[in-house]
């Protein structure tokens, strides 16, 4: 028996040793596609549980966390406490003043909003409650007053012009379909209601996914702005469609309803915590990856996200765990983790830490991840960084979505070994995908600081932003196979070196020339679509040539795993291969555009007086102002402005709406002020920054509306001019 024992543990310690000699990164697994030895892929899978994350989004989704409020900070110290628990370094919660004074890179975040009570009740004609913080916290909505009155119950749909006629609402209550920031300065600040009860519950940004009453119980999340004048101040609650629908016939049957508030709420200076922990690299300790969760919301906000927060302990635990078992060995860099509240978070730990002797290569961003893909009529992404700013973590993120779909798009899989399960979760299809970058969360901020960063996410949800996001809507599936998607990429980067720095390589152009034959492809298209064939050359031209220029960067950005002189030798001979590759490409550009005008070459387009103009404007951000977005310029400029804010805002309109037609998603687009902004590098200049935009976004913005944005920009002392 004991020589049995003894064998076995040879054996296991073998294996161990194995691994680990044979190295974590290896070339081409001809099995998973990736660049793991496949014993490293078995042990992040095996090793790592989504039933274990789906526990901690159940502790996490107890609280009402929402930015800035009373529980926010407990939500913090259960955090920190894992984190610990976990065994990573450096454990600390970082605190930063919310006083409605002190910014961060243009965000001020608001004093803490602390609700003791709040209670709505029908008087007449019946003697019941409608709805309270304490059954649904999300149920008052944020930043209401304090107020104890009973008032008359009023109605008025959307909030129309037409449907404020004839209403007397002073002293009223009124009943709305609309946002409660929509009808306020109408039915509160004109016409004197008190209070607001709305049961609008999708965002406008989610309305291509679901409508108003899709799901009649849904109780939406709303905010409502502070306000100096006392006189203005008011409340809101929300409630759901079913819920309104009861309201309405009663007011029809009875002629009229008498509500009660209860409200106390009281504002006040606080700070905010950011959880931060390391597990230390052991060669290259200053350079650090970042993988952040944004831990605040509303209660539940299950998927949105603590399903992003308890992921990122479970890739905590799970690393921490390989290494003390000497299963792996320690990473070469530094891995990061952070729990912040959703972008004042990132800005704050910023505003600290970004002048620090360190290098942050990367950011993994876990935002509303773990959704029950059948449940919640969703989808698995991961976005590529911004083309301006190409990663190889590209490849690494494009390799992993095809191992997941090789083998987790069949309920019984034969390589039970590849199969990414949990004991309690689903066998959903993963069906997953590469998107084009979106903003909408952290990696958006990383991004701009010139770091790259990739979301994961699950989207659309039918439960966003709303009374059912509750943990029933996630899987812990869903968030065991987003673990090792996180764990893989991780360790990718994390181990990356001179000796596996040329699998690195060939990653990164095995993937940049599927891109580049899809960019090939959407360049072809727009000729052959085209009515105005000499000006579509050019922007034909451009998307290969920024195609091109992407995957070079991609190429170049290999140079963090190894500098040393035969690397950069390869990466550039590849770089010259690609230069050949995109001249021919060019060429046959330029053939299609001459056999579909008749066989007569096509003279270059003559540059314009406005292109003329826009090629000496050469914007620069300010040092210290990266992450000051567009709209943090409107308390720095105010009413004198105002002209030109809504001249920017009508003609970015324009661009949205043609965006939309093609069914661009809102978060590809969202603030696209900054989009246009983030395209700077302090080389581009106007009509660059034009083309560049084309390539990514296939539409053209006019060159007047991109000068006036960083005129702005200008006047409000985040950007120069050279």
């Amino acid at each position: 028996m004991k020589k049995l024992i003894s064998f076995v543990a040879l054996t296991l310690s073998g294996c161990i040793l194995f691994a680990q000699k044979s190295g974590v990164i290896d070339k081409l697994s001809s099995d998973t596609g990736l660049i793991l030895n496949d014993s490293i892929t078995r042990l992040l899978i095996h090793h790592s549980s989504g039933d274990r994350a789906y526990n901690y989004v159940q502790q996490i989704s107890l609280w009402d966390r929402q930015q800035n409020t009373g529980k926010y900070n407990d939500a913090v110290d259960w955090v920190k406490q894992k984190a610990q628990e976990f065994r990573l370094e450096d454990v600390e919660v970082e605190k930063y003043v919310a006083d409605g004074k002190t910014s961060y890179f243009g965000d001020t975040p608001q004093s803490f909003w602390i609700a003791e009570k709040g209670e709505l009740w029908s008087l007449k004609p019946y003697n019941y409650k409608i709805t309270s913080y304490a059954d649904l916290p999300m149920s008052l909505v944020r930043n209401s007053y304090s107020k104890k009155a009973k008032a008359k119950l009023i109605d008025i749909g959307a909030g129309t012009e037409k449907d404020y006629e004839d209403k007397d609402l002073a002293g009223k209550i009124v009943l709305t379909s609309n946002y409660p920031s929509g009808v306020v300065k109408k039915a509160v600040w004109e016409k004197g209601a008190i209070g607001i009860i709305s049961h609008y519950s999708v965002p406008y940004w989610d309305k291509s996914n679901r409508l108003q009453g899709d799901f009649a119980d849904q109780v939406g999340w709303a905010g409502i702005p502070r306000v100096e004048d006392k006189a203005k101040e008011y409340f809101a609650f929300m409630i759901s469609e079913r819920r309104a629908e009861e309201l309405r016939e009663s007011l029809k049957k009875y002629g009229e309803m008498t509500l009660y508030v209860d409200i106390d709420t009281k504002s006040q200076a606080d700070d905010f915590g950011v959880v931060s922990g390391v597990i230390k690299g052991s060669k290259y300790p200053d350079e650090e990856i970042v993988i952040t969760a944004h831990i605040d919301h509303y209660k539940p906000g299950a998927n949105d996200n603590a399903s992003g927060s308890a992921v990122s302990l479970e890739v905590a635990r799970t690393l921490n765990n390989l290494i003390r078992q000497k299963k792996i060995s320690r990473p070469l860099r530094t891995i990061r983790f952070l729990w912040v509240p959703e972008f004042t978070g990132t800005k704050a730990w910023f505003s600290r830490h970004f002048k620090e002797n360190k290098k942050r290569i990367l950011n993994l961003n876990l935002d509303m991840l773990g959704a029950d893909l059948k449940k919640t009529n969703s989808f698995f992404n991961i976005s590529y960084t911004p083309d301006w700013n190409a990663s190889y973590i590209n490849a690494f993120s494009s390799s992993i979505v095809d191992f997941l779909n090789k083998y987790n798009n069949n309920r019984y899989p034969v390589r039970k070994d590849f199969q990414i399960i949990s004991v309690n979760g689903s066998r959903n299809q993963i069906n997953a995908s590469m998107h084009s970058y979106t903003r909408g969360s952290d990696h958006q901020i990383f991004n701009d600081f010139g770091i790259p960063g990739v979301a994961y996410s699950t989207w659309p949800d039918n439960y966003y932003h709303s009374s059912e996001d509750t943990p029933d809507k996630v899987d812990p599936t869903q968030l065991h196979r987003v673990a090792f998607i996180g764990l893989a990429s991780v360790i990718m980067t994390a181990y990356g070196d001179s000796s596996n720095v040329s699998d690195i390589m060939n990653l990164v152009e095995m993937y940049g020339k599927r891109r580049l034959k899809n960019d090939e492809f959407e360049a072809r298209k727009l000729l052959l679509g085209s009515s105005d064939i000499q000006n579509d050359l050019g922007f034909s031209s451009k998307i290969i040539q920024y195609a091109y220029k992407r995957e070079k960067e991609a190429l170049r950005s290999c140079l963090l795993f190894s500098g040393d002189r035969s690397t950069k030798k390869i990466i550039e001979e590849k770089i010259v291969l690609y230069d050949q590759e995109e001249k021919l490409i060019l060429n046959d550009i330029q053939a299609l555009a001459k056999n579909l005008n008749g066989g007569e070459d096509i003279a270059p387009r003559a540059s314009s007086s406005k292109e003329k103009e826009a090629e000496k404007i050469v914007p620069v951000r300010i040092k210290g102002k990266e992450l000051n977005a567009f709209y943090s310029t409107y308390d720095i400029l105010g009413e004198e402005y105002s002209g030109k804010y809504e001249e920017i805002e009508q003609e970015i309109e324009k661009v949205l709406n043609i965006l939309r037609k093609r069914e661009a998603g809102e978060l590809r687009i969202y603030q696209f002020e900054d989009v246009i902004a983030s395209y700077s590098d302090g080389r581009k200049s106007v009509l660059d920054i034009r083309d560049a935009l084309y390539a990514e976004y296939k539409i053209e913005i006019p060159l007047e509306v991109i000068a006036n944005i960083f005129e702005v920009f200008e006047k409000a002392g985040v950007f120069r001019f050279k």
